[in-house]
């Protein structure tokens, strides 16, 4: 392992962040420590506080990477004109990519950040422009209705899709149902756009 002096300060951060990720999807955000990262960068918990502000600030970093990942694997979402179609594209691309990414996405969500430490705002803008993605579609299947309606549903489908995976995940779901989860998320989605086409204005 290549010590301070064989890294300049851009490199470090890199390695920093490269393996925090790395140790949060082998074993999940409750196993990840400022010792566990420094033992596996070979530098002391120290040096991790020369680059970053604290180890909230780290996994900030690696959470970015994951929402970026997300927006990426909606833009390589099969393309449809069809906007029901077009969310169903989506509700797979995310069922995917939390599928594979399972414990860093957990990370974003389940990772408790220090009273005193607020979100970010370009944190939470990460967010809301994958949900503005969804709700689209379904601005699409009702022009008629405003801004907010489309909004909200973009979120309600957003949040559903990752309560039942997260059930999945944890073992729970099977405890509610037994059902295969792609055919699960996939029915949220019909009944969302059914509620959406039938709502009023």
């Amino acid at each position: 392992m290549a010590r301070r002096a064989d890294h300049s300060k851009e490199e470090l951060a890199s390695l920093v962040v490269n393996t925090a990720e790395e140790l949060i999807a082998e074993e999940g955000i409750d196993a990840f420590s400022a010792r566990s990262l420094s033992r596996a960068i070979g530098y002391t918990a120290g040096t991790l506080y020369h680059h970053f502000k604290d180890l909230d600030d780290i996994v900030t970093q690696v959470n970015t990477r994951t929402l970026v990942g997300l927006a990426r694997a909606f833009a390589d979402a099969t393309p449809s004109d069809d906007p029901r179609q077009m969310l169903h594209n989506y509700a797979d691309a995310f069922l995917g990519y939390i599928t594979l990414k399972r414990n860093l996405w957990n990370a974003l969500f389940e990772f408790r950040r220090k009273p005193d430490q607020p979100v970010p705002p370009w944190y939470v803008e990460a967010i809301a422009s994958l949900i503005r993605i969804i709700a689209q579609c379904f601005a699409d299947i009702r022009p008629d209705l405003d801004d907010k309606a489309a909004r909200q549903s973009g979120q309600l489908v957003f949040a559903s899709i990752h309560s039942v995976v997260s059930l999945d995940s944890s073992g729970r779901l099977s405890l509610i149902m037994d059902r295969d989860i792609g055919k699960v998320v996939h029915e949220l989605v019909d009944m969302h756009i059914l509620a959406y086409s039938h709502r009023a204005k």
